[in-house]
C-alpha cells in the first residue's frame, strides 16, 4: 500500500497547528476577558459560558450525525472546512469585540453569538478533520499514527511561539489601542491562520474525499437517526472512552479557566504567564517527541491510563507547592505536559478505533457518528470546567482588581490544582477498567472494514 505523500501530511498538520493557533486566545484568555475587560461578574461569566457552552455540547452531539447525511458538493468530510472556515474567523472578533458599555443583556448576547460561531463550527470541523485522517490514511494505521503524531508535535512547536509572543504583543499594542482592541486585533491575526489552514488541507484532501451523490448505492447499510443514536448507546467501548476524556477536559478546562488569574493575583505579575507557558510549551515539543514514544510501547489503553495518573499527581503538586514558586509551577506543569503527550499523542485514533469496532460488529457504517463524539468531550469539559472555574472563584471570594490574601491565595491553588486533579484520577480509573480494544483488534476491524465496505 502506498504511504501517504510527504506534501499531504504537512497539509494536514498545518491545518492541526492553524486550529490550536485560532483557539490560543479564545480557550486560554476568555475568561480574564470577560471578568476584567467586559467587567462581568465571576458568577455571571460562569453562567453565561455555562449556557453557551449547553449549546455548544447540543450541536457537538448531532453533527456527526449531520455529516453522515450530508450529501454536499465538496466532499463529506471537507465540504465542512470550506463552508465554516469564515464563521471560525468571525466567532473569534466578535467574542473580544469590547462591548463593556453596552447593556448587560446586549453583552451577553454578543458574547454567546461569538461563542457559539467559533465553537459550533469546531464540533462539525473537529469531525470534518479527523474524517479526512481517516480517508486520507486508509487503513493504514501507520499512517494514521503519523498524521496524528505528527500533528502533536507541530501543534507543540507552534505553541511555544504563541506562547511567548501573545501576552507581550497584546502588552505591547494597549497603550496604543487599549487593552480590549489589543485582545481583538490578535485574536483576528491568530484567526486568520485558521482560514490559510482550513483552505490548504481543503485543496489537499481533495482526492481522498469526493463529494458523495444522492444517486450514489452501497452494500453498507445506511442508518436512520434513531439508529445512529442507538450507535453510540450500544457502543460500551466509545461511552466508556468518552465519559474518560470527559473527565480529563473537566480538569483541563477548569484548569485553563484559572490559569490567568493565577498569575495576576496570586503571584502578582501577569507577564510571568508568558515566561511560564513559553517555558512549558518548549518542554512540550520534546514531550511530544518522548510522550508518544512511551504511549506506542504502552498501547493507547495503558497509554490513556499512565499519562492521566501522572497528570493527577502533578496537579495535587501544583496545589501544594506551587503557590508562591513559579519555578515549582512550571516544572509540575512541564509533568503533566509529559502525562499528557503519552496518550494524546494518538489523538482522534481512540474514536476511530470505536468506530471501526461498531462498524464491525453491526456491519451498519456509523464511523462518522462516533467521529462526532469525539467532540463531546472537549464540550462537556468547556461546559462544565470552565463554568467551574467562574463559580469557583466567586465561592473563594473573587472580585476584579482585588487585592490577594493568604487565604485566597491557598484556597485558589486547591482549585486550580487539587480539583482537576479528581478529575484527571476518575479518567484514569475508568479507562482502565472499562476499555477493552487492543491495538490489535483495531487493526483487524480497520482491515476488514475497508475490505468489505462498498
Amino acid at each position: 500500500m502506498a504511504k501517504l505523500e510527504k506534501s499531504k501530511i504537512n497539509a494536514y498538520v498545518f491545518y492541526s497547528v492553524a486550529v490550536s493557533v485560532a483557539n490560543v486566545i479564545p480557550l486560554g484568555y476568555i475568561n480574564i476577558f470577560m471578568t476584567e475587560n467586559l467587567l462581568y461578574s465571576a458568577a455571571l461569566m460562569g453562567t453565561v459560558l455555562l449556557a453557551a457552552r449547553l449549546i455548544d455540547l447540543v450541536v457537538a452531539l448531532i453533527s456527526g450525525g449531520i455529516i453522515e447525511k450530508s450529501r454536499l458538493k465538496w466532499g463529506k468530510f471537507r465540504s465542512w472546512i470550506i463552508l465554516l472556515r469564515f464563521v471560525v474567523f468571525g466567532g473569534c472578533v466578535i467574542q473580544f469585540s469590547d462591548t463593556s458599555m453596552l447593556p448587560t443583556g446586549t453583552k451577553v448576547i454578543i458574547t454567546i453569538l461569538g461563542y457559539i460561531m467559533l465553537h459550533c463550527s469546531m464540533a462539525f470541523l473537529q469531525t470534518a478533520q479527523f474524517g479526512i485522517l481517516s480517508a486520507m490514511a486508509g487503513s493504514d494505521m501507520e499512517d494514521r499514527n503519523t498524521l496524528s503524531i505528527r500533528s502533536g508535535q507541530a501543534m507543540a512547536a507552534a505553541m511555544i511561539l504563541t506562547s511567548a509572543v501573545t501576552l507581550p504583543f497584546i502588552q505591547f499594542l494597549t497603550p496604543i489601542v487599549g487593552n480590549s482592541n489589543a485582545y481583538l486585533i490578535s485574536a483576528t491575526i491568530y484567526a486568520g491562520v485558521f482560514v490559510i489552514g482550513a483552505t490548504v488541507l481543503a485543496k489537499a484532501s481533495a482526492p481522498y474525499d469526493p463529494p458523495r451523490l444522492k444517486t450514489e448505492n452501497s452494500d453498507v447499510k445506511t442508518a436512520s437517526v434513531k439508529e445512529m443514536i442507538q450507535s453510540v448507546i450500544v457502543n460500551k467501548q466509545l461511552l466508556v472512552y468518552i465519559s474518560s476524556s470527559s473527565l480529563f477536559y473537566i480538569g483541563m478546562m477548569l484548569f485553563q479557566g484559572l490559569a490567568a488569574y493565577y498569575f495576576m493575583y496570586v503571584l502578582g505579575n501577569f507577564l510571568l504567564m508568558s515566561v511560564s507557558m513559553t517555558a512549558t510549551t518548549v518542554f512540550s515539543l520534546a514531550a511530544s517527541i518522548i510522550g508518544p514514544k512511551i504511549g506506542m510501547k504502552l498501547g493507547k489503553k495503558n497509554a490513556m491510563v499512565t499519562g492521566l495518573f501522572v497528570y493527577a499527581a502533578g496537579s495535587i503538586g501544583i496545589a501544594l507547592f506551587a503557590r508562591s514558586s513559579l519555578v515549582i509551577f512550571i516544572a509540575l506543569s512541564c509533568v503533566n505536559s509529559l502525562g499528557m503527550y503519552i496518550f494524546t499523542g494518538f489523538g482522534p485514533n481512540y474514536v476511530i478505533d470505536t468506530g471501526e469496532y461498531g462498524f464491525y460488529k453491526t456491519r451498519k457504517d456509523n464511523r462518522a457518528v462516533a467521529l462526532g463524539m469525539m467532540n463531546m468531550p472537549m464540550k462537556v469539559g468547556m461546559m462544565i470546567g470552565g463554568s467551574l472555574a467562574g463559580y469557583g472563584l466567586q465561592i473563594i471570594g473573587y472580585t476584579a482588581g482585588m487585592v490577594s490574601t493568604t487565604e485566597f491565595a491557598v484556597k485558589f491553588m486547591w482549585l486550580l490544582g487539587g480539583v482537576p486533579a479528581i478529575f484527571y484520577a476518575g479518567a484514569a480509573i475508568i479507562m482502565m477498567l472499562g476499555y477493552r480494544i487492543t491495538d490489535e483488534d483495531a487493526a483487524i476491524y480497520a482491515k476488514f472494514n475497508a475490505e468489505n465496505a462498498v
